[in-house]
């Protein structure tokens, strides 16, 4: 017991020279909340990865003294497998062919860029399929892309508590008709619009695959210029779903502060599919004026660096646009709205679902939605 108190104070030690006072300080309120069961243990494994991920031998430490057998070898598990993701994902970055190689790159200003026409029918139809099995509330296995034999490992360390908001967030439920003859209704979370948040490894590889490869033709695309674009570790999807003629406010997207004023942010890739879109977006909410650009379905819009923070709305989903290779394809009429993102060392507050609150530091974000 005495050489495990004097490994922790050792770790404490180096974590801190590590980090800085301020960041270690975050680090051990964020510990303490994932040791009381505030924190999952898929939330504290991306929050350390993200913390730690230049310093792999503190990592290791940090799993190796945690006094919970059971959160321990979960830590474990999720690390080999982001591990080997991640292997994955470096090989698929260097190679685009998941990207359609008919689509058209269009810079729009510094840190905007559209990929035109990114996805092809296929793709498109895939991630429709995978965005209505993650967001369907009555599953119990909506969420999850791996194995079977995958899942119930696990899920052998899950709270209650984690295994029933599992379970009720996605982003529409299927509701009975009034009439028995009828086929169900899908309800949607937020009205005219529907919303799920989860980690990125509950969709299978090939979005994260896909996503790389966006972010690195528009690094390509932007390599001479003022502004590069970044490059990105995915971490964090949204899917969004709107209803014909639905619109969505102007808002900012969760940034991390320490970021949020350089030109180095990692870009959001946002992925179309379905009904077209008429996006709208400004460098501030108080200007007057705002550019606009029609997304289309199999479309990609990614903003980062010096226009990571661009203010930006839906003005409107536009009704009879969806491709005709896509009608029926869909359970619901709509547009769906795939949007990964890089939370860095964030932390996605899940008791504010459907809302997205991120925290850094254990400070809120104050750019959310």
């Amino acid at each position: 017991m005495r050489d495990a108190a004097a490994r922790g104070r050792a770790l404490s030690r180096a974590i801190e020279s590590t980090l800085g006072r301020a960041a270690f300080e975050a680090f051990r309120a964020t510990s303490r909340a994932f040791q009381r069961d505030r924190v999952s243990c898929e939330r504290f494994h991306d929050y350390l990865t993200a913390v730690l991920h230049a310093h792999p031998g503190l990592l290791l430490e940090v799993l190796a003294t945690l006094p919970d057998d059971a959160k321990r070898r979960r830590l474990e598990s999720l690390a080999s497998r982001a591990e080997a993701a991640a292997a994955s994902a470096e090989r698929d970055e260097r190679a685009s062919d998941t990207v359609d190689p008919e689509c058209r790159v269009e810079i729009l200003e510094p840190g905007v860029v559209l990929l035109r026409g990114a996805l092809d029918a296929e793709t498109q139809a895939w991630l429709a399929d995978e965005a209505f099995r993650v967001g369907d509330s009555s599953g119990d296995d909506n969420q999850d892309a791996s194995t079977t034999d995958e899942r119930a490992e696990g899920r052998r360390f899950e709270s209650d508590e984690e295994s029933k908001a599992r379970r009720r967030r996605g982003f529409y439920d299927v509701v009975p008709a009034d009439d028995p003859a009828s086929a169900p209704v899908l309800r949607l979370n937020q009205g005219t619009r529907g919303r799920v948040i989860l980690p990125i490894d509950r969709f299978p590889e090939r979005l994260r695959r896909l996503t790389l490869s966006c972010v690195a033709l528009a690094r390509s695309a932007t390599r001479e210029t003022p502004h590069p674009m970044p490059a990105m570790r995915p971490t964090t999807t949204l899917v969004n779903f709107y209803k014909e003629n639905a619109s969505f406010k102007w808002h900012r997207d969760s940034e991390d502060p320490e970021l949020q004023r350089t030109n180095k942010a990692p870009p959001i890739v946002s992925f179309t599919v379905g009904l077209s879109a008429e996006f709208a977006y400004k460098r501030r909410f108080e200007d007057a004026e705002h550019a606009s650009v029609r997304l289309d379905s199999g479309d990609a819009f990614l903003f980062g660096g010096p226009a990571r923070m661009i203010a930006h709305s839906v003005l409107r989903v536009l009704p009879n646009t969806t491709p005709g290779a896509l009608r029926g394809r869909m359970r619901l009429n709509g547009r769906l709205n795939v949007t990964v993102r890089d939370i860095g060392r964030g932390v996605i507050d899940e008791s504010a679902f459907p809302a997205y609150r991120v925290t850094y530091g254990g400070e809120e974000s104050q750019d959310h939605v």
